[in-house]
């Protein structure tokens, strides 16, 4: 297996390591992305790139012991102005459009393709799942990924067809003048509340770069966002198959405290389920009773269902993978 260069000890401990990915210049200066590796087994020739969501950044350990336990190495991104990539002259998770974020996965594709994996999936959390499937869709590397593994991606904001129309070109109009611009509204910060230990969860991130006191609300962002998912709305037509995951009901900021661990407090898990089938001709919608938004970070029952639901969509894919392949093989 080749070498990756440029590693250095991560944050999360002994198991994980990490690399800078420099990435050149945009409308505010320097930009980086950091991708982050558990300790591989130079025996497998599997491997999954996790993309993390917004307000967000690689923390969860147990996921990357996870695929390894299924014999697939595991890598992921932290974006670029999120986490381990956020310079102190950036607007953290500052966008245009998700197609800025494309440069990255390119990158890091190639790097854990080059290190001689055969298979390669792509995983990706609510907005780093809608990012995922369009650049799986027109991403310069996306014949080097065999399949999506998607958690609560963000296929629909909730905002009405007709206040998108509205709203969009006044964002627009903002974003080009001043790209850094932000509204005098907040996101909630129970979600991730929900999260930390500090508060009512059981997992410790840093703050800093998952904020629990909320996030000013960007025009930027929101116009990326509903860019990409119009052309969701429109359907994709990815030709590999395609995993989604989510829970069973939605809650908001009324959702009472012993209830916020029970459901996804962000998105319209139907939206989602209905949404799924736009992706590509090959999906498989698993909603996950009592999941939230990120469903890998729901109470360990919860999470643990989601994982054994993802072994066996993987096997099952993967005997039809090697099926397939040994029927080319003795056609040849």
């Amino acid at each position: 297996m080749n070498q990756i260069t440029g590693l250095k000890p991560d944050i999360l401990g002994p198991d994980y390591e990490m690399t800078t990915l420099p990435m050149g210049t945009d409308y505010e200066g320097e930009v980086i992305a950091t991708l982050v590796r558990r300790q591989p087994d130079p025996t497998a020739n599997k491997a999954v790139l996790y993309i993390h969501g917004y307000n967000d950044y690689f923390f969860q350990k147990h996921v990357g012991t996870f695929f390894a336990d299924l014999g697939a190495n595991f890598y992921a991104l932290d974006l670029r102005k999120h986490g381990r990539s956020l310079l102190p002259h950036q607007t953290a998770s500052l966008c245009r459009t998700l197609r800025e974020y494309y440069p990255e996965i390119d990158a890091a594709v190639e790097i854990i393709k080059q290190a001689g994996h055969e298979t390669v999936l792509l995983s990706g959390h609510s907005t780093g799942g809608l990012t995922a499937c369009l650049w799986a869709e027109e991403g310069s590397r996306r014949n080097l990924v065999d399949g999506l593994i998607l958690n609560s991606p963000y296929l629909s904001s909730g905002v009405p067809r007709l206040a998108q129309i509205l709203l969009d070109p006044i964002c627009r109009l903002v974003t080009y003048r001043q790209p850094a611009k932000v509204f005098p509204l907040e996101f909630s910060p129970h979600y991730a509340r929900s999260l930390h230990r500090s508060y009512q969860g059981e997992w410790d991130f840093d703050t800093e770069w998952k904020s629990v006191s909320g996030t000013r609300f960007m025009p930027a962002w929101l116009v990326s966002i509903h860019e990409g998912q119009r052309r969701v709305r429109n359907g994709l037509g990815l030709r590999m198959p395609v995993l989604v995951m989510c829970g069973t009901q939605s809650g908001g900021r009324r959702t009472p405290p012993e209830q916020m661990l029970r459901a996804d407090t962000v998105l319209n898990v139907n939206q989602i389920a209905h949404l799924s089938t736009r992706l590509s001709r090959n999906v498989t919608c698993i909603r996950v009773p009592d999941a939230m938004h990120d469903v890998f970070l729901s109470r360990p029952a919860v999470r643990e269902q989601a994982f054994a639901e993802i072994s066996r969509w993987l096997g099952t894919w993967m005997t039809k993978t090697s099926a397939k392949d040994c029927a080319v093989a003795a056609h040849l």
